[in-house]
């Protein structure tokens, strides 16, 4: 017991350790809530409705039409560039955000795209190259340390500090453009609370074709996670839980001990009558309210009687045996072909008890009328 306490004692301080937070300010991941992370972005866009997501695993984009791959740690190798290149050319939207440190990083889709780095700028205030939001609400957006482009084709700038491009965007495909941002500042969680950083994150979705959002986690590192079982014991919460589980076992099979209670001899069950069967079936039905079988039980009934009265298969589908049976009596059978698609519909549906008893008398008149019937 002694053990046991002390490996309890061990789980709850690696489940209160676990707990903090750790201090990322410097994370980029839409996880972190630090002052570079996209938490709040990632927040925020759930909050008005949108849909968003994360990419993580594996590095699927189908069933997103807006990609924000923020400042990325893991570089993006050739197979990830095509895809990317894939689903913008396809109408996606891409918004790319690169600094000095993730340079390297997606310089081959910069190279794809034809955006040419220039020169590191200073912090300072961006403002408006040429209208682009719809709203005409983003004027001047603060801006960190981070990258310039060359003004020159295919990017169309759109945003500029000191007379050099902090941002832009590149047409391709079929309607899908990429924005290339130059500096985390604007869309990070610190820098989301200015006003236009705010309307600048809008004015990246209002021409996109959904709004289905996806953040990159997978060149953040969550390219490789354990799923199913495993994950339950990834981490040091999931190991000390086993360990806790463990040693009580160990506890229990040192002291002998069973587990629960002894079981007690019972009765010998008592086998339902058919009477009994019968009245649980029809709780049953009662409770569901599910009595179309109710119906299309009447319907085989009545088959199976005029079947013996006439000589008629009653197997036959409704339609050929009411046509056998027309030939001795035309009239009738046209009678009983309407009273069995009657039923028939009674039994697709969800029936009230009014109407089964009306059934049930209509295929008692009709039973009653072809009694004494001659065969053949």
């Amino acid at each position: 017991m002694l053990i046991l306490i002390a490996a309890l004692c061990i789980l709850a301080v690696i489940a209160i350790s676990s707990a903090i937070p750790p201090n990322d300010q410097a994370n980029p991941s839409s996880r972190s809530a630090g002052s570079l992370g996209t938490l709040a972005l990632y927040t925020w866009f759930s909050n008005l409705g949108l849909d968003v997501g994360r990419i993580s695993g594996t590095f699927n984009l189908s069933g997103s039409d807006v990609v924000f791959c923020y400042d990325p740690t893991v570089a993006l190798n050739n197979s990830d560039v095509n895809s990317l290149m894939t689903f913008v050319r396809s109408g996606g939207d891409l918004v790319l955000v690169v600094t000095p440190a993730s340079l390297a990083a997606v310089a081959p889709l910069l190279g794809r795209l034809g955006v040419n780095p220039s020169t590191t700028a200073g912090t300072g205030v961006a403002t408006v190259a040429q209208p682009f939001d719809s709203t005409d609400r983003v004027r001047s957006v603060p801006v960190g340390s981070g990258l310039t482009f060359s003004d020159q084709a295919p990017l169309v700038p759109m945003l500029v500090e000191n007379h050099q491009v902090v941002a832009g965007m590149v047409r391709a495909g079929t309607g899908g453009r990429a924005y290339v941002l130059g500096d985390t500042q604007p869309l990070s969680n610190d820098g989301l609370r200015h006003p236009d950083s705010s309307f600048l994150a809008l004015s990246l979705l209002q021409r996109a074709r959904g709004g289905r959002i996806a953040f990159d986690e997978y060149h953040h590192g969550e390219g490789t996670q354990t799923s199913g079982v495993g994950a339950i014991f990834n981490g040091p919460v999931g190991l000390a839980a086993l360990l806790v589980g463990l040693v009580v076992l160990l506890a229990i099979a040192l002291n002998g001990r069973r587990l629960g209670k002894p079981v007690q001899d019972g009765r010998t069950a008592v086998v339902p009558s058919a009477n009994a069967y019968v009245t649980a079936m029809g709780q049953l039905f009662a409770r569901s309210r599910q009595r179309g079988p109710i119906a299309a039980r009447y319907a085989d009934e009545l088959k199976r009687r005029i079947g013996k009265a006439t000589g008629v298969d009653w197997h036959l589908d409704d339609a050929a045996f009411c046509a056998a049976v027309s030939v001795t009596n035309a009239q009738s059978g046209q009678a009983l072909a309407a009273l069995l698609a009657h039923a028939r519909s009674l039994a697709s549906g969800r029936p009230d008890e009014s109407q089964l008893l009306r059934l049930a008398r209509d295929v008692d008149a009709c039973e009653r009328q072809w009694t004494g019937a001659p065969v053949g």
